[in-house]
């Protein structure tokens, strides 16, 4: 009976049993799948991530292909040429978001106005001389800058003349600049007028043009026409002088320089002028030195003798300098120039000594204020001839 029961049985445990089989394959297969699939998201997620990452030994990449490689994302901004150093590690940016938002292309920043202040300087010079001739000179400066580079600029001023025995001159300058740079030739160009409080008012203009023509080498350009405002005498007389000839700056290595000039001058008074100056220095960390070399000379006396018009004229001075910071804010030159002087066929003792010191009154303000001793002629005085110069200039940077 028992085992009647039994085999009543067996069919449905079979039944249970292929049930029960179904289901734990079905699991298993499942399960199966399910770790594929997220395998696969893990591998995809993985590829995505790597996608955005610099290799590990991306240091080591040309700059160039480096460059390629960040561009892809224009979320890392590149590291300066310096920064890569093959033995610093580039630490790996941070994984982006895998949908990410479209980053609109960076936009380099541009002038908004049509022109804007660019700078403002202002010049003081004051010469005392012993024969009772001085000067002051005071003349600021204003210059825009265009959208395209192009800078103008106004100068004006107030500048007196002084001579023993003469009634003052004041003179009102007023010019216009125009500065250009034409892909590596830059240009200069100054025209205005001369107002005195007693004298017809004249024009002027300056033109000044520079041109890198090989490795180190500049070469520059001048011409000019002015009233001649060496002292109360030729203003008077209302001297003009055009002026023009060549300069050549050669840096023939980081701390060595030569600079040379050749000046024509054609007088109203029908006299003609010549001069060249040449200067080769040599620095030694905050230390340098120079050789000068200065020639000058006239056809004629000037008729009357009215300013320093030599036949033959020549300096040559050797010179001493120091240039450093005394504080952070604070920078100063000192420097002795010694040599000699022919006037005349004469020889005599050239000497001078100067300073001049630098303070950084703000990050977009400076000041020079300079003093200067010289013997040099300017007058034909001979041995007594003394002359001291105090300079100073304000600049400031918008």
């Amino acid at each position: 009976m028992q085992l009647y029961k039994f085999f009543k049985l067996l069919p449905l445990l079979s039944l249970l049993s292929a049930i029960y089989f179904s289901i734990n394959s079905s699991v298993a297969s499942a399960s199966t799948q399910d770790k594929q699939i997220k395998r696969k998201v893990l591998q995809e997620q993985k590829e995505q991530k790597n996608d955005f990452l610099v290799p590990d030994n991306s240091q080591f990449l040309p700059l160039q292909e480096l460059e390629k490689l960040l561009d892809r994302q224009q979320n890392f901004i590149l590291a300066s040429p310096s920064k890569l150093n093959p033995s610093l590690r580039i630490p790996d940016p941070e994984p982006l978001p895998i949908e990410k938002p479209a980053i609109p292309k960076k936009i380099e920043p541009t002038m908004v106005d049509y022109a804007v202040l660019d700078s403002m300087t202002t010049n003081f010079q004051r010469d005392d001389e012993k024969t009772g001739q001085r000067s002051q000179i005071i003349e600021p400066t204003w210059k825009w800058r265009f959208k395209d580079g192009t800078i103008i600029g106004l100068q004006t001023g107030f500048n007196s003349f002084d001579l023993a025995g003469k009634k003052s001159i004041n003179n009102l300058p007023l010019q216009f600049i125009y500065e250009k740079n034409f892909g590596s030739f830059n240009l200069n160009a100054r025209a205005g007028i001369d107002v005195y409080d007693r004298l017809p008012t004249t024009a002027n203009f300056e033109l000044n043009a520079s041109l890198p023509v090989s490795n180190g080498v500049t070469l520059f350009g001048f011409l000019e026409q002015k009233p001649y405002k060496f002292n109360v005498d030729t203003i008077e007389n209302q001297i003009k002088i055009r002026r023009f000839g060549p300069n050549i700056y050669w840096q023939i290595d980081p701390d060595t320089s030569l600079f040379s000039l050749y000046r024509w001058g054609n007088y109203s008074d029908g006299n003609n002028d010549q001069q060249s100056f040449s200067r080769l220095e040599r620095k030694f960390g905050q230390f340098a030195i120079a050789a000068n070399l200065f020639t000058w000379s006239y056809d004629r006396e000037s008729q009357p003798n009215i300013y320093f018009s030599p036949r033959d004229f020549l300096v040559y001075t050797s010179e001493l300098s120091w240039q450093g910071d005394i504080f952070n804010f604070l920078n100063c030159k000192l420097a002795i120039n010694a040599g000699e002087q022919r006037l005349n066929s004469s020889f005599t003792p050239a000497n001078s000594y100067q300073a001049k010191c630098t303070v950084k009154v703000l990050p977009n303000i400076e000041m020079d204020l300079g003093y200067l001793y010289s013997n040099v002629q300017k007058t034909g005085g001979g041995l007594s001839f003394q002359n001291e110069t105090i300079s100073g200039q304000l600049r400031m940077k918008f």
